[in-house]
């Protein structure tokens, strides 16, 4: 007769760990809740956006109403030189609203909220007498490029830019600055990522 003898107990067998109900439940609870609060987050800054954009509409609309009707006055009025002034300022505001305005609407899109919020302050701080015609960013600068009908308001723009959100405590540098027809064109940039890299250290 054979006996067999079975070294492998039942204490040696290998045993599943199963994860109890409650901490997958608390898991998935976790995980939800910061779905939500992360969707909540962009769906928030959307619509500020949206609202911003839908103000900046409505602002570019009465300008073009207003320009109508100085266009109106100018073929009525023998003293055109006044009128003619008046027309091409109000020309310039609105080319920059519509820069804005279409800045707005493409930082809808995106899921950087450094690029929206730099037009949204832009948009926030515009002078009458100053407009720009580029904003270059790149990895660590933001370019503003424009003209000034007076010089004297471009360096109290620039102060007035850094009690806005996104420019506060960064210094700006002047590129370009020239006189030419009566405008005074520049080119200032402002060290973005290298600040920022630096508050962080």
């Amino acid at each position: 007769m054979k006996n067999r003898i079975n070294f492998y107990q039942k204490s040696l067998r290998p045993r599943r760990d199963l994860m109890p109900l409650q901490s997958l439940l608390a898991l998935w609870g976790i995980a939800l809740f910061v779905i939500a609060i992360s969707w909540g987050g962009f769906a928030l800054s959307v619509h500020f956006n949206q609202i911003e954009a839908q103000q900046t509409e409505l602002t570019l609309n009465e300008m073009s109403t207003q320009l109508q009707a100085v266009k109106a006055k100018l073929d009525e009025k023998q003293n055109k030189d006044q009128f003619v002034k008046q027309l091409k300022k109000m020309e310039q505001e609105i080319a920059h609203k519509q820069q804005v305005f279409g800045y707005l609407e493409a930082a809808q899109t995106l899921s950087s909220m450094d690029y929206s919020q730099v037009m949204l302050d832009l948009a926030r701080y515009h002078v009458a007498s100053i407009w720009l015609t580029q904003v270059t960013f790149s990895e660590q600068t933001v370019t503003l490029k424009g003209q000034a009908s007076q010089s004297a308001q471009l360096p109290i723009w620039l102060s007035s830019l850094k009690q806005s959100r996104y420019f506060a405590g960064k210094e700006f540098s002047v590129l370009e600055f020239e006189d030419k027809n009566g405008l005074s064109e520049f080119n200032v940039a402002t060290e973005v990522a290298a600040k920022e890299d630096s508050h962080e250290n």
